[in-house]
């Protein structure tokens, strides 16, 4: 049974807000239930699959809470997830839009960006850490209202938050302005694919990603193996051509032809290929669940499912 995202986040937040814990419940001694490493592969986890969590000083408490919970110590963690709720209340995925009435909550965003200091998110970092978990992945969406301070704060907070890379759904215009900052600061940005095809400036296709492949050695792929099924790619053949520039695959299922999310499992997406090609020919790609599907089991019961999908294939 499939449910809409809105009804998937209402159904979400209740499980979730009862799982969040105060800082100090997070230790080092914390047991976790899985291993993090399958099949021989690096196992993380998206932190928009636990959607639904709850605000202020209970939200980074319950994403970890939700890490150990599923056994992962590697995230891929939202800017919505790390920013002041303030800036997210319509969603992180819109957030940065001028879009009708939110102009001023825009402007509340870029300049807490642009004030933060960078303690902030290197005690964040230590905040995971001190739980036996880490930031990967820090995922920020820039686009064309973004000032140029601002593209520069941002490659500074993934600096300090110590992560591998920023992922970023953008646009190729915005590639192109980014590339003297990733230049400078020498921060990699993998581009996270999605389905639409029709747009030359969204990355849709496999050649769309190579055009921002060709624009700078930092920039890389975060290839979203539900999306580019549901784009009609291969998603098999990218990985084999452009394995040296993917750091890591989202996995998630649908069908073809821009159809439904679905179960692991019951989609046209090639997840077992996928996980196999990368352990057997050793690329060093990390594997990262998004649960976006929808039911009304919880978040964790759901990447749970998702990661015993993943096991079953693997071993």
């Amino acid at each position: 049974m499939t449910i809409s995202r809105r009804n998937f986040v209402r159904a979400a937040v209740g499980g979730l807000a009862a799982a969040a814990l105060p800082r100090h419940a997070f230790g080092m001694e914390a047991a976790f239930d899985r291993n993090a490493r399958i099949g021989g592969l690096d196992f993380g986890v998206q932190t928009f699959s636990f959607n639904g969590l709850p605000s202020g000083d209970a939200r980074i408490p319950t994403i970890i809470k939700c890490m150990h919970q599923v056994g992962v110590t590697a995230c891929g963690i939202q800017s919505g997830h790390v920013e002041p709720p303030g800036r997210t209340e319509t969603g992180w995925w819109i957030a940065d839009r001028n879009l009708p009435g939110m102009r001023e909550s825009r402007e509340r965003a870029r300049q807490w960006r642009l004030t933060v200091p960078a303690s902030y998110y290197t005690d964040l970092r230590s905040r995971f850490e001190a739980a036996g978990c880490r930031i990967d992945y820090f995922g920020m969406n820039f686009n064309e209202t973004f000032t140029d301070a601002e593209r520069e704060a941002e490659l500074k907070a993934a600096k300090a938050l110590g992560v591998k890379a920023c992922y970023a759904s953008i646009r190729l215009d915005e590639c192109a302005r980014l590339v003297p900052f990733v230049q400078a600061h020498q921060v990699r940005i993998a581009m996270h694919n999605h389905n639409n095809i029709h747009d030359p400036q969204e990355f849709g296709t496999a050649e769309s990603l190579e055009k921002a492949l060709a624009m700078s050695e930092y920039f890389m792929v975060s290839l979203d193996i539900g999306h580019f099924t549901a784009g009609n790619n291969d998603s098999i053949a990218f990985i084999r051509k452009h394995h040296d520039r993917i750091l890591n695959v989202h996995l998630r299922d649908r069908r073809k032809n821009n159809g439904p999310n679905t179960r692991f499992g019951e989609g046209d997406a090639p997840l077992a290929e996928v996980m196999r090609l990368i352990r057997d020919e050793k690329y060093p790609i990390d594997c990262f669940v998004e649960y976006e599907y929808g039911t009304l089991r919880t978040p964790v019961d759901e990447v749970n499912a998702c990661l015993d999908y993943c096991r079953s294939v693997l071993t």
